[in-house]
């Protein structure tokens, strides 16, 4: 009888640290890369070789975005993201390259920013109301009688 006992034991602790090793694993996460990935091993070389437009996007691609105001600028974007199980993605890394082109189309200058050079953007909530939006209570009654089905 104590065998059996004994048995029944180890089979409930290693199901428990099958079961503990599982939700461990599957809660580490996995990260994320998007943008222009190996812009770092190139971009050096673009101000070094004195790069032309067509000769910068034949290298990295094309641009993630362009200036709209200054035409002789282009925009490389690259961040990485942390996701971990149900929480929300934390940003790791983000860089933005900018570069600027003279008249003849050659790269004269490269900016560099990162995640510290970010504008913390707050929206505003608040509400214009207009006339014609409130709900009266017939409708509200209605909508919900409506919405049951």
């Amino acid at each position: 009888m104590k065998i059996l006992n004994y048995n029944k034991f180890i089979k409930i602790y290693i199901f428990s640290l099958l079961f503990i090793l599982l939700v461990i694993t599957s809660c580490t996460g996995r990260i994320s890369n998007h943008g222009t990935v190996n812009i770092e091993n190139h971009i050096n070389s673009i101000i070094e070789k004195k790069l032309e437009k067509a000769e910068v996007e034949a290298l990295l691609g094309p641009p993630t975005t362009t200036s709209s105001f200054e035409f002789n600028k282009w925009y490389y974007i690259k961040s990485s993201l942390a996701h971990k199980s149900i929480y929300k993605p934390e940003l790791i890394d983000h860089k933005l390259y900018e570069i600027i082109f003279n008249n003849q189309n050659v790269a004269i200058k490269i900016n560099i920013y990162n995640k510290e050079n970010l504008n913390k953007i707050s929206y505003n909530e608040d509400v214009t109301e207009t006339k014609g939006n409130e709900t009266t209570l017939i409708q509200k009654i209605f909508k919900d009688i409506f919405n049951a089905k």
